[in-house]
């Protein structure tokens, strides 16, 4: 049986600064709890996916907007 050599698939994360993963993780929390209080005070399925929409393409203009510095 051969063995697969996969420790390559680590080397992308060594590029990623411990900050930059914890900024990461920060976001994702936010942005989190910012769409479970809109499931709170939206019932409707269809506006709550609306505002989750919202919320999601803002993030990756700013996203884009920070990269590009």
């Amino acid at each position: 049986m051969a063995v697969i050599n996969r420790g390559h698939e680590w080397n992308s994360l060594d590029d990623i600064t411990t900050s930059e993963f914890e900024d990461s993780k920060t976001l994702k929390a936010v942005m989190f709890l910012m769409i479970k209080e809109h499931v709170k005070k939206i019932p409707n399925d269809q506006e709550l996916g609306k505002e989750i929409r919202k919320i999601i393409n803002q993030f990756n203009k700013d996203e884009k907007n920070n990269n590009s510095f």
